[in-house]
C-alpha cells in the first residue's frame, strides 16, 4: 500500500478522498445493484426450480428489506463500536455466503433463510449507510456530489440484462455463484477503506482550519427521535421514497391501462433506473450548492409536479419522458437526504441516521404499492393513488421547509465554497 505520508496536505486529503468514493460506490453497487438489480430477474427461475407461486418467488425481496428495517436502528451503534471498514467487510462476506448458500438451497424455505438471515444483513452493513458515512467523512466541500456518485444505481440498471444473458447458460444457481463472487472479490478491496481523514493527520477536503468540528457527535436512535428536525427529515423522506416503491410496483400496469404494449410498458422501468442515476449525481451537485435541505425540498416538489402529469392522459413518448423525470428525482432523494442529514447532525451521526431511517421507511415503501393495488381494484383506476402520493410530497416539502432555520448558515458556507 502506497504511503500516507506522500499523501499530506490538502491535495492529498482530496485524493484519498477521491479513493473512498470509488471504493464506497463500488461497495454500494455491489450489495444494492446484486440484490435489488437481480430480484426480479430471479423471480420466475425460483418458481419454476422450486415450483412455488410468484409470492414465494418475490418473497425474498421482502425479507431482505425487512432485515435491513431490523439492524437500521443498531447501524449506529454499530459504525461506533466497529468502524466502517469492519461493517463493510463483514457484509461483504454476509452477502457471499448468502448467495452462495442460495446456490445450494434445495427448497424455497432454505433460500428464504438465506435472503433473510444472510443477503440481507449484508446489504445493510454494505450498501446505503454506511458507504455514504464514509464520503461524508471525507468531504466538506462537494459532499455533495460525492453521496451522489456514491449512490447512483448503475448495477441495478446492469445486473438485470447481465442476468438475462448468462441465465440459459449458468442456471439458476450458476446466477448465485456469480453474485457470491462478486462480493466476495470486494472483500481485498475493502482493506482499503480509510475512516477518517484525521486518522491520517488530515482535514476533510473544504474543512477549516483547526479541528475538525464538522464530524458533530454520534447520536443514538432514541436521541435523533427526540430531535425534532431529525422526524421531520426523516419522515418527508420516507413519504417520498414511497413514491419510489410505487412506480417500481405499477407503473408498467398504469401504462399498459393506457393502452401500451407490454414491452414498450416494460421499458419505462428501465427509464427510471437509467434517470436515477443522472438524479443522484444532479441533486448531489445541487445540495452542494443549496445544502441538501433545500435540494430535498426541491425533489419533494418536482415530483408532485411530475405526479400530477401521471393523471393526464398523454402519449407514448410524453409520458415516457415524464416518467424519466420522475426517475431522476426519485433518484436524487436519497443524495438529498444523505447530505442534508450531515448538514444538519454531523458526519459521525449521519449512519445512524440513515439506518434508523430505512426503519421508518419501511411503512411507506412496504404500504404503498398494496395501497395502490387495492384503490385500483375498488375504483377502477390508478388516479387515487397518485392523488395520495402527490399529497404526500407536498407535505414532505412542507415538512423540510421547517427544520430548524439557525443550521441555514452551515448549508450557505458550504454551498459557497463549493460553487
Amino acid at each position: 500500500m502506497r504511503s500516507v505520508s506522500s499523501e499530506a496536505g490538502p491535495r492529498g486529503a482530496f485524493r484519498l478522498g477521491r479513493r473512498m468514493v470509488l471504493l464506497a460506490a463500488l461497495s454500494q453497487n455491489v450489495a444494492t445493484g446484486s440484490m435489488f438489480g437481480s430480484i426480479g430477474a430471479l423471480v420466475v427461475p425460483i418458481e419454476q426450480r422450486m415450483d412455488v407461486d410468484r409470492a414465494l418467488g418475490s418473497a425474498g425481496g421482502s425479507l431482505v428489506i425487512l432485515a435491513i428495517g431490523l439492524i437500521a436502528p443498531f447501524l449506529g451503534r454499530l459504525i461506533m463500536r466497529f468502524g466502517l471498514r469492519r461493517l463493510m467487510i463483514a457484509g461483504a462476506l454476509f452477502c457471499a455466503g448468502g448467495y452462495a448458500a442460495a446456490s445450494l438451497a434445495t427448497n424455497v424455505w432454505l433460500l428464504l433463510l438465506c435472503y433473510g438471515l444472510l443477503i440481507g444483513p449484508g446489504v445493510a452493513l454494505l450498501g446505503v449507510a454506511v458507504p455514504t458515512t464514509l464520503v461524508a467523512n471525507w468531504f466538506v466541500t462537494g459532499r455533495g456530489k460525492a453521496i451522489g456518485i456514491v449512490n447512483m444505481p448503475i448495477a441495478v440498471a446492469l445486473v438485470p440484462p447481465i442476468i438475462a444473458v448468462l441465465l440459459p447458460r449458468f442456471g439458476l444457481d450458476g446466477i448465485y455463484r456469480v453474485l457470491a463472487m462478486g462480493s466476495l472479490l470486494l472483500v481485498p478491496a475493502l482493506f482499503w477503506v480509510i475512516e477518517r481523514p484525521e486518522h491520517l493527520g488530515m482535514q476533510p477536503h473544504g474543512q477549516g482550519g483547526g479541528a475538525s468540528i464538522e464530524a458533530g457527535s454520534a447520536m443514538s436512535a432514541t436521541a435523533l427521535l427526540r430531535t425534532g428536525d431529525y422526524r421531520r427529515l426523516a419522515l418527508a423522506a420516507a413519504m417520498m421514497g414511497g413514491g419510489g416503491a410505487l412506480v417500481a410496483t405499477h407503473i408498467m400496469s398504469f401504462a399498459m391501462g393506457e393502452g401500451v404494449a407490454a414491452p414498450l410498458a416494460a421499458l419505462l422501468l428501465s427509464f427510471v433506473g437509467a434517470a436515477g442515476v443522472l438524479g443522484s449525481l444532479a441533486y448531489g451537485m445541487l445540495a452542494d450548492r443549496f445544502g441538501g435541505r433545500r435540494a430535498l425540498a426541491v425533489n419533494a416538489l418536482c415530483q408532485a409536479l411530475l405526479w400530477a402529469g401521471l393523471l393526464i392522459p398523454m402519449a407514448y413518448v410524453p409520458r415516457a419522458v415524464l416518467v424519466a423525470l420522475i426517475g431522476i428525482n426519485a433518484g436524487g432523494m436519497i443524495t438529498s437526504l444523505g447530505t442534508a442529514l450531515s448538514q444538519r447532525f454531523g458526519t459521525a451521526a449521519l449512519g445512524g441516521a440513515l439506518g434508523l431511517w430505512s426503519l421508518l421507511n419501511l411503512p411507506f415503501t412496504v404500504g404503498m404499492p398494496p395501497l395502490a393495488g387495492f384503490l385500483f381494484e375498488r375504483l377502477g383506476g390508478y388516479e387515487a393513488a397518485f392523488a395520495v402520493q402527490i399529497a404526500l410530497f407536498l407535505l414532505a416539502a412542507l415538512l423540510t421547509g421547517v427544520v430548524r432555520g439557525t443550521h441555514s448558515s452551515r448549508e450557505r458556507s458550504e454551498g459557497m465554497s463549493s460553487a
